[in-house]
């Protein structure tokens, strides 16, 4: 009998989050529908610039949650905008880089709990994002020109996005037990670069197993090609909630 994400509790299907980055709007919406049983979360990188808030609400209307993974970046206006936007159109969490500064993130903050309060609705996390898992130490003190280990800049930008009053950052699987002193005990923890074991790590360059990311306090793991690449999406969906369940 194949099993079912009722078989292996709804814990982990709330922890599993799937990155849409395709370009076809039926193939997304045909992917929301076969998964959706199995995963909480979808994420919309370049698909929302392509088809824009609508296809956020056919989403929706999935009975599944929106990761809007918009990486915003400028002035304190502006994301005061951005606040009030994701804020309208029912996002469950947004990403913003912690780059811009506690007053950029604390913009976004403020107006999206106005927004919220005067629609009466949760307003989405609002997650800052550290470094890229793409960065390693080569690119930081090169290309980006910061001095010190990676792992002490994604302290000092959690430790930014903590004060501006975000809910929480995107890091590394390893580098969780590493920032969480003096952080929020809810503080919320996004961690993309995840894998299977002996999976490749593409091109993210900080990268953990599954149950790595579990242990060291992981609130959502984010995927996208171990599912979208499988030969059987639900199957490789089930292998990763069995790891989830596993590893928790």
């Amino acid at each position: 009998m194949t099993a079912t994400a009722h078989d292996l509790g709804a814990s982990g299907r709330e922890r599993l989050c799937l990155a849409l980055d395709l370009p076809d709007r039926t193939e997304i919406l045909n992917l929301v529908d076969e998964l959706k049983d199995l995963i909480g979360y979808f994420k919309l990188n370049s698909a929302f610039t392509l088809h824009g808030p609508e296809l956020v609400r056919e989403i929706l209307d999935r009975d599944v949650k929106i990761f809007m993974d918009l990486k915003l970046h400028d002035i304190p206006n502006t994301l005061a905008g951005y606040g009030h936007a994701v804020t309208s159109l029912g996002a469950h969490i947004v990403t913003l880089h912690t780059g811009g500064g506690v007053e950029m993130m604390r913009a976004a903050v403020t107006a999206a709990d106005k927004t919220a309060a005067e629609l009466g609705v949760e307003r989405p996390k609002l997650v800052g994002v550290t470094l890229l898992t793409s960065v390693d130490r080569e690119t930081l003190n090169g290309d980006l020109n910061v001095t010190g280990t990676v792992e002490d800049e994604v302290r000092r930008r959690a430790l930014l996005a903590a004060e501006a009053g975000l809910d929480g950052i995107v890091c590394a699987p390893s580098e969780i037990d590493l920032v969480r002193h003096g952080l929020p005990d809810d503080f919320f923890y996004v961690t993309p670069g995840t894998r299977s074991p002996g999976d490749s790590g593409n091109d993210h360059k900080r990268i953990g197993t599954h149950a790595e990311a579990l242990a060291g306090g992981s609130s959502l793991l984010v995927l996208g090609r171990r599912i979208h690449g499988a030969a059987d999406r639900r199957q490789a969906a089930l292998e990763v909630l069995r790891e989830i369940e596993g590893g928790a």
